[in-house]
Parts: C-alpha cells; structure tokens; sequence
C-alpha cells in the first residue's frame, strides 16, 4: 500500500517536472520505471503482487492521463493586448504545473514567465476546477466550460455562489492550438 502512494507522489513529481509543452516522456513510460525493480522473476514487490500492482498501475495511468488532458499544454487568455510591433496578442500565455500556475508572454516562441499564482487546490472530474490565490492575495477559481473542455472560465471567487458577479470573460483561458 505504502508502494502505491509513493508510486503516486513519484508520478506527480515527474509531472510537474515536464514542460507544459513539451514532453520528453508518456506518463506510462514514467509509471513504468517507477514500478520496474529491474527483477527478472517479474516481481516488482515483496508485499504486493504482481496482479496488484498491475491493476493499481492502470488505475494509476487512467487518473493521471485524465489529469494531463485536462491542464496539459498551454493556454492564452482571452483579452488581447498590442505588442510593441503593433501585433496582437493574449494578454496571458499560461502553463499549469502541479502548485502553480505560471503568466507569461512568448519571446522568440519561447515561454518567459511573467509572475506565478499559487494554486491551492485541484478538482478532477467532469469538470478540473482550480482556485489559486494570486500574489496580490485575490483568490479566483478556473473551471472548466460546460460548453467546451478547452475553455477555463475565470472567477474572482472561491465561492461558487458568488460565480455569476464574479465572471471575467477576458480572464478566462482557451488551449493553445
């Protein structure tokens, strides 16, 4: 049992490590090494069998693959700015890590980080539901769009009855294409 939460808080890890748009490898793959001791008998535990373990590992792959489809990649607010060169652009490019959630801009196609929030929880579901508190200290939520997987909608709350005064439509994040 203690294997399988270690195997967990491992997995997590090497998520987070991963770039948000790049990856170098599949969740599988990490959960794999993790698991393999490297034993040629096929054992990978004294207290856990194999069947266990190979029965937890695909539990294990499904909620993380459901994870990294929901927050992977990266995402641009909706609002728009001018750049010196009179583009447009989102005010935001935003990449999730697993207790942050980094604002930036693209330089050269490259993400350069702007400032940081702190996320202080994560929901996984139907709908990924985060709330983060910003450095100024406002707390917000984003939650996934009934409409569209792809949207996070934005609101200056925690509390979801609050959520129709505290929509900001040009807050919220589309996934990069």
């Amino acid at each position: 049992m203690r294997r399988v939460a270690l195997t967990l808080v491992l997995t997590i890890t090497a998520l987070s490590m991963m770039s948000c748009g790049k990856k170098e490898k599949d969740i599988a793959e990490t959960i794999e090494e993790i698991y393999d001791d490297g034993a040629d008998d096929g054992s990978t535990s004294d207290n856990i069998s194999r069947e266990a373990n190979e029965d937890s590992a695909d539990g294990l792959v499904s909620a993380l693959k459901d994870y990294n489809a929901q927050l992977d990649g990266r995402w641009q607010t909706a609002s728009m700015s001018y750049e010196a060169d009179g583009s447009m652009q989102p005010e935001f490019y935003v990449e999730f890590t697993e207790n942050e959630i980094k604002y930036g801009h693209l330089k050269d196609e490259e993400f350069v980080v702007d400032h940081v929030d702190k996320i202080e929880s994560m929901l996984f579901g139907e709908k990924c539901v985060i709330q983060a508190t910003a450095s100024t200290g406002v707390k917000y939520t984003y939650q996934t769009s009934e409409s569209d997987s792809n949207i996070l909608e934005y609101y200056e709350t925690w509390n979801e009855e609050e959520y129709p005064d505290a929509y900001r439509g040009g807050a919220s994040l589309s996934r990069c294409e």
